[in-house]
């Protein structure tokens, strides 16, 4: 049965495609849990973090990158940055895992329809792999097959993804970039996945919204408006 599974993906409509999504932001809206536990940290000290303040100095994806200069500005002297990050990071996690937790329902029917034409489906997070992992399994990303990778073994101060690393995923899933879709939330990964010759659906949240995501196939704030199959047909995935 499973041979049979795996003849009929390789021959399907996109055998050559993946579809690629960010599983933090783009199917779990981690940035404003982000954003909310950080706001309870700094509320501790009566300090009141904005949704526009938010968006000016936090969106990295890394925390690293920016927490140390951001609790300065914000005059946070409670706890050192690397006592912040691991809670902001804990927290998160721990949201992520509560039974309440689901997948955007809009990403999932463009899942399923890349699934039944053949493509395959991978996703990358912000944790460490092993609590990404975790929280893939709590969601049951394996009925889909999904490919789930970290970023962390490859951030630094330049961000995560770059070009780079969405040409190492895609070839890690044996599938061509130019027939590769990713599903971003930000514009820097819409940038970085552009130069890497992929379609870009950006799916943006309130925190950036306000973005230039020139370039991208697609801009939408609710992928169920959106008819993933006609879609495809439009950008040949």
């Amino acid at each position: 049965m499973a041979a049979a599974k795996k003849k009929k993906e390789a021959e399907g409509t996109s055998a050559k495609s993946a579809l690629i999504f960010e599983m933090d932001n783009v199917a779990l809206g981690a940035r404003q849990i982000r954003y909310e536990v950080l706001a309870s940290i700094l509320k501790e000290q009566k300090i009141e973090l904005s949704p526009i303040l938010f968006s000016r100095y936090c969106l990295h994806p890394s925390p690293s990158a920016f927490m140390a200069s951001f609790l300065k500005q914000m005059a946070y002297t409670a706890s050192p940055p690397k006592q912040v990050i691991e809670r902001m990071m804990g927290e998160t996690v721990s949201r992520l895992m509560q039974k309440t937790t689901v997948v955007n329902d809009g990403l999932i029917q463009w899942i399923e329809t890349a699934v039944s034409r053949g493509a395959a489906v991978a996703c990358v997070s912000m944790l460490p792999q092993e609590s990404a992992d975790a929280v893939a399994a709590h969601l049951g990303f394996e009925r889909w097959d999904i490919q789930v990778y970290s970023a962390l073994p490859h951030v630094d101060d330049r961000s995560f993804p770059r070009a780079e690393h969405w040409l190492r995923i895609i070839k890690a899933i044996d599938r061509t970039p130019t027939r590769s879709l990713a599903l971003v939330s930000s514009m820097f990964a819409a940038k970085t996945a552009l130069a890497a010759m992929m379609n870009v659906v950006a799916v943006p949240d309130e925190f950036t919204e306000y973005q230039d995501f020139c370039g991208a196939n697609l801009v939408c704030a609710e992928l169920k408006k959106v008819k993933p199959s006609v879609f495809f047909e439009e950008i040949s995935f």
